[in-house]
């Protein structure tokens, strides 16, 4: 992002640059913000659903993508965001669909374990792609040497990921709502119940069949009505109970009923560590690609510039975080978690971060104008110790949120709902924080103090520590008791 805004304004200063770039990450979430309760109230109600809304935000994210790559000036890059913010709600409906598909607690705590290791992922691939399929002549001067448009090819790849993924949700997922579960089968599903209900034509084995039947022989054999079966009220119960007291005990609580203390606690907290970590994520890209302060009149608490690496090389450094985030994830948060439960791992995973915010700036005392390998080996470290403090406390709080934000769903009616609100509240921290921290740091660096954005963020990473102990674990569906009439 960095070079792509010196590339629209080649002239524009890093604190300018810092300040654009949080305004493009706070257009799209609070995009988002708008619309994103419309999205899962729309996927709760009988005329939406989950698959839909979902469909809808691939979509708009691969034209979106499409667009900010062509984009020519900050306003059209604001504007391409802002419409992948209003039109896509993907991420709530994937952590609601999860949650969905595995009921039981063990395999839930596994599934929604995986949506934070397929983020860092994408944090292993996603820097590393743009860095390699960016134009050659955006270096860090930020000239295209006769490129129009150099940072459209990782766009165009991230777009075309996202059509074939709208694509293969439309076709191959299926319904997870009961109530649609039938008519929203897949079309993979449909083609091999339609193999499955195929006669077989082996001699004469079909006369036979057809010989035996009388008139007072059912017209569907045993083996085939499980499939017609409704799927409103199961085999053994529809006989014992009507259908107006099922409706009556699938009936969603009211809107002021979602918002039980254990939710808002919860919402709050997500708040503020969405937004802390994801402004972390953008002032630390921004604080590698900052040039380097002068050496002279330097002292612990007074210096400027940053690490004044090329485009390639912070993607390098984003995407060893992502790896690490990935082999953390996989190795260590599972025996954790079954060990010490999910919120006590996710409390003792928040202290990581004041002390990797408070430490983080202090890396730009160690650059040098010497290009020897022995020269920077210093300054690798210290940025190595940085991101293992970072994903230290990534692993712990990543997959422990998604948990306690589906756990504390006050009923399964409203799920969609509840997932929708944990990502409006997280893209709301991830629009208001970048938007105040990112100009802190563009001030810290005109005044002499590169610290001031990281030291600003480690207060609000205390902040959070002192709110998760409100939040405790919910009971998945089970606080509302929904009324008989």
């Amino acid at each position: 992002m960095f070079f792509q805004l010196r590339h629209f304004d080649p002239s524009a200063s890093p604190a300018t640059i810092s300040a654009q770039a949080g305004l493009i990450l706070s257009s799209k979430t609070a995009a988002h913000v708008s619309t994103g309760l419309f999205w899962g109230r729309f996927a709760d109600s009988e005329y939406g659903s989950r698959k839909l809304v979902l469909v809808v935000g691939l979509a708009s994210s691969g034209v979106a993508m499409l667009g900010y790559g062509f984009s020519e000036s900050i306003q059209a890059a604001v504007a391409w965001q802002v419409l992948d913010g209003i039109l896509n709600s993907s991420i709530s409906m994937i952590r609601c669909l999860t949650a969905e598909l595995y009921p039981e607690k063990r395999y839930r705590v596994r599934a929604l374990s995986l949506l934070p290791l397929c983020a860092s992922a994408g944090m292993f691939a996603g820097p590393l792609l743009g860095g390699f399929l960016s134009s050659p002549g955006a270096g860090n001067d930020g000239e295209s040497r006769g490129i129009r448009y150099p940072f459209a090819a990782p766009n165009i790849a991230v777009a075309a990921y996202s059509f074939i993924l709208a694509a293969l949700v439309s076709l191959g997922l299926e319904h997870s709502r009961e109530n649609i579960q039938n008519s929203g089968r897949s079309i993979f599903r449909r083609f091999w119940n339609v193999r499955q209900m195929q006669p077989s034509h082996h001699g004469n084995q079909g006369d036979d069949a057809n010989a035996t039947c009388t008139e007072s022989a059912p017209l569907l054999h045993d083996r085939m009505a499980p499939q017609h079966q409704s799927a409103l009220i199961p085999p053994s119960i529809s006989n014992d109970i009507s259908p107006e007291t099922i409706q009556t005990r699938r009936r969603p609580p009211r809107f002021r009923q979602i918002w039980t203390p254990n939710v808002l606690s919860t919402m709050l907290a997500n708040f503020i560590i969405s937004g802390h970590l994801g402004t972390f994520s953008s002032l630390w890209a921004i604080f590698l690609s900052t040039p380097p302060g002068p050496n002279e009149n330097r002292s612990p608490w007074s210096f400027s510039g940053g690490l004044g690496m090329d485009a390639r090389g912070v993607g390098v450094i984003v995407t060893l975080l992502g790896a690490l985030s990935v082999l953390s994830q996989i190795i260590v948060y599972p025996s954790l978690h079954d060990r010490f439960g999910t919120v006590s791992v996710w409390r003792a995973a928040l202290y990581f971060f004041p002390a990797t915010y408070f430490l983080a700036p202090f890396s730009a005392l160690l650059t040098s104008d010497s290009t020897t390998a022995a020269d920077r080996a210093p300054l690798y470290i210290v940025v190595l110790c940085v991101l293992l403090l970072f994903n230290a406390g990534r692993t712990g709080v990543a997959p422990a949120t998604s948990l306690l934000i589906n756990d504390c769903t006050p009923h399964p009616s409203v799920r969609a709902t509840i997932h929708t609100m944990g990502t409006i509240v997280g893209n709301l921290g991830r629009s208001v924080f970048p938007a105040i921290i990112l100009p802190v740091y563009g001030l810290g660096l005109a005044v002499g103090v590169a610290g001031l954005g990281f030291w600003a963020l480690a207060a609000l990473a205390v902040v959070a520590c002192l709110v998760s102990g409100r939040v405790v674990e919910g009971a998945n569906g089970k606080d509302v008791s929904l009324q008989e009439s």
